[in-house]
């Protein structure tokens, strides 16, 4: 059945998510600890372990929405030392996260191409607070007909919940018209197979190597996802 609706992932698949959360990170750092200790490397990984942590908690299901904002500033202020409020420390931080948006090269022009054929909608873990902003300034936004964020659904992928919610709210949606195309095994892999869609996994080398759950495809560049939907 030939592809009608793209639904695509955001963060490390359009959006340069570790560029964005570094700069992000250091903007809260220098808010809210500059005073206690300088800035360095080592508290940025050790924040990113805490927050890989917590997302894993997400996906499993283990923890809301919330309490995975709190609970990864919980973990690195136990892992550092700092002193702060974990709340004020999670809305500093999204609001540095709001002043930015890194588009990976080459990811306007493989939408401008999409766009042509497809009707693209945007399936995304992150939060309402920063995700539409980071699209618009990384110029992202105007080709998508909507932008599902998990934290306004209620619910995130992988769920099944979620893309019902996204099929439910989408205008003559049918799931053999749609394919997921997302990097995250975890979210968008495995939410495609809970969904019952068909994928492409989206590898390029160098992202490491981690278990997969059944995709339909693979491609390690822009290039080769467009050559994929030319054969679908």
């Amino acid at each position: 059945m030939p592809v009608r609706f793209l639904l695509l992932d955001a963060d490390q698949t359009l959006l340069d998510f570790p560029a964005d959360m570094a700069q992000s990170f250091q903007l809260m750092y220098t808010s809210q600890f500059a005073a206690q200790r300088p800035f360095s490397p080592a508290l940025l990984e050790c924040y990113d372990a805490c927050n890989n942590r917590a997302w894993a908690r997400f996906e499993q299901g283990a923890c809301t929405k919330q309490e995975l904002y709190l609970s990864r500033f919980v973990d690195f202020l136990r892992e550092t030392g700092l002193k702060g409020s974990p709340a004020e420390i999670n809305e500093c931080y999204f609001q540095a996260m709001a002043q930015t948006g890194t588009p990976y090269p080459g990811a306007a022009e493989l939408l401008e191409e999409l766009s042509k054929g497809y009707e693209l909608y945007m399936i995304t873990n992150g939060n309402v607070v920063s995700q539409g902003p980071r699209l618009e300034h990384a110029g992202l936004l105007p080709y998508f007909r909507a932008v599902f964020v998990s934290e306004a659904v209620g619910v995130g992928k992988p769920h099944k919940a979620y893309f019902d919610y996204v099929a439910a709210h989408i205008p003559g949606f049918a799931p053999e018209e749609a394919l997921v195309i997302g990097d995250s095994p975890s979210s968008d892999i495995q939410g495609a197979v809970n969904a019952g869609l068909r994928s492409i996994w989206y590898n390029p080398p160098g992202s490491g190597p981690c278990p997969v759950p059944p995709c339909t495809w693979r491609a390690e560049s822009y290039p080769e996802i467009l050559e994929i939907l030319r054969h679908v």
